[in-house]
């Protein structure tokens, strides 16, 4: 076997095949961590754009990096949306599919790049409640961040990249670690996978922040009683009758108030903050979970198609989501607890939230099951 091919197969068992979890990762919130830490993070995730594309040619043929690799399975996940066959936004198995991914991701980023810490969250509704403008917020630092707004530069809207009223900036982000020639993305935006070299753009939305990223949006949807009612908060209804920015929810809020790619939500992944947002909505997916865990680590629902109607299909604990080559298929169901079923991480508090520290109990219960 080719060195290559060992290593991604080493990432996916990483992910997929762990049979117990012992001494799990913390996920930190990203302004808590040392400056070393977060540069260590910054580190590995410019590592994996440096190292080679392990994707398909058939399925991802402009891919020419890790991290192109990665955004590919996002974008042919979410070709289904736009299809109407299915996808990865706007159903039942939303969370779940993007538990997996952000798993898979921080696998790689330990197993491939040598980083030793988990993956950061970011909460942005601390940044929105401190009144600091966008460009001072701690994630977006040139220094210890991730870069800041575009210069402003226009472009033609598409469907999965639409213009947003209060949107700024636009263009090549300039400083900072993923400026301009510093990061080159070689799919998206959009569904293509095919070559297609762009600089990462930023659009900082701050008309978007103030009314959708806030901790009384996220209270909300922590008190729904049903899993559905926690999904719809988190990603949107299936019947919205409302436009523009008043149609999103906070999963919206969180790309389009960085704006640029991370509008697009296909190929949002090329704006690197994806990972830290994402991990933030799935902490916030745990801590819904462990209001009540034994049954909520039970529970789902909502369409396998979106808008589908009460006569579609639902998701169920034994529907299969699937990484690709990033990992292959897994059930809904094994992707419920976060130190069960091969997936082994945990979440520390800042702000608001609750402490997960791996409990003696938690492995205690793994090996009784096992």
């Amino acid at each position: 076997m080719h060195l290559p091919t060992l290593l991604l197969s080493l990432t996916a068992v990483a992910v997929a095949a762990t049979p117990t979890c012992t001494n799990p990762p913390l996920r930190r919130e990203w302004r808590t961590l040392p400056r070393p830490a977060q540069h260590a993070y910054l580190t590995a995730v410019r590592c994996l754009q440096t190292l080679p594309s392990r994707a398909p040619a058939s399925l991802a043929p402009g891919a020419r990096h890790r991290y192109d690799d990665f955004n590919s399975v996002h974008i042919l996940a979410s070709r289904g949306l736009i299809e109407g066959t299915g996808g990865i936004h706007l159903v039942g198995h939303f969370l779940a599919w993007h538990r997996y991914y952000v798993a898979a991701f921080e696998s790689a980023l330990r197993h491939e790049c040598g980083y030793r810490g988990a993956q950061p969250y970011w909460n942005w509704s601390i940044d929105v409640a401190s009144g600091a403008p966008m460009d001072a917020w701690p994630v977006f630092s040139n220094a210890s961040g991730f870069g800041g707004n575009g210069p402003p530069h226009s472009r033609a809207p598409t469907p999965s990249w639409p213009d947003v009223a209060g949107a700024t900036g636009g263009g090549c982000v300039p400083a900072g670690p993923f400026r301009e020639g510093a990061y080159t993305a070689h799919v998206g935006p959009g569904q293509n996978t095919s070559f297609n070299p762009h600089c990462l753009h930023r659009s900082f939305n701050p008309t978007v922040a103030a009314l959708k990223l806030t901790k009384a949006l996220t209270d909300a949807a922590l008190a729904a009683e049903s899993f559905t009612a926690f999904s719809d908060a988190v990603q949107g209804p299936q019947v919205n009758t409302q436009q523009g920015i008043d149609a999103l929810t906070f999963h919206g809020g969180g790309h389009y108030a960085p704006g640029g790619d991370a509008t697009d939500f296909i190929s949002s992944p090329t704006d690197p903050t994806f990972w830290l947002h994402h991990a933030y909505i799935d902490y916030l997916y745990w801590q819904w979970q462990s209001k009540d865990l034994e049954v909520r680590v039970k529970e789902v629902g909502g369409p396998v198609v979106p808008f589908s109607g009460p006569t579609g299909r639902n998701v169920t604990l034994g529907f299969e989501v699937d990484l690709m080559w990033e990992g292959g298929s897994r059930t809904v169901g094994d992707l419920m607890h976060i130190r069960r079923g091969g997936l082994c991480y945990g979440y520390k508090k800042y702000g608001h939230g609750f402490d997960d520290e791996f409990e003696e109990s938690d492995r205690q219960k793994e090996e009784e099951e096992k």
